[in-house]
């Protein structure tokens, strides 16, 4: 099956991180088309380097590895895309022409056009 997913996430908890990078990551892999939408404190803490932070304990004894690595070789082994809206990325005091390096910068009418088409998962 070949679809799309787009996971919007804004929850801060790394246990929340973890289930949608999971879930985006088992999607790619599977074949979707995958956007991973950033907002508010996970948008500001993949910017600025903070993704893995608040990772419990057990996560390295469940064999857990760092969740900004696995997104990065999702982008490149499986096309998986970590997008914005640009007011997300202003709301959160930053600068979209900055985030760029990190992240597409995209719209909110062009998540909601990619879900309507697809699934849509938000945490």
């Amino acid at each position: 099956m070949s679809g799309s997913l787009v996971v919007f996430l804004r929850a801060a908890d790394w246990p929340t991180r973890w289930l949608a990078v999971s879930i985006a990551l088992t999607a790619a892999a599977h074949g979707e088309r995958v956007q991973l939408a950033l907002f508010g404190e996970p948008l500001a803490a993949w910017l600025g380097g903070r993704f893995d932070d608040g990772a419990p304990a057990a996560a390295a004894g469940a064999r857990v590895g760092s969740l900004a690595e696995m997104l990065e070789e999702g982008r490149a082994a499986l096309g998986l895309r970590i997008v914005a809206c640009d007011t997300a990325v202003r709301l959160a005091g930053l600068d979209p022409e900055a985030a760029r390096a990190r992240l597409e910068i995209g719209s909110l009418p062009a998540m909601y056009r990619e879900a309507r088409e697809g699934r849509l998962l938000t945490f």
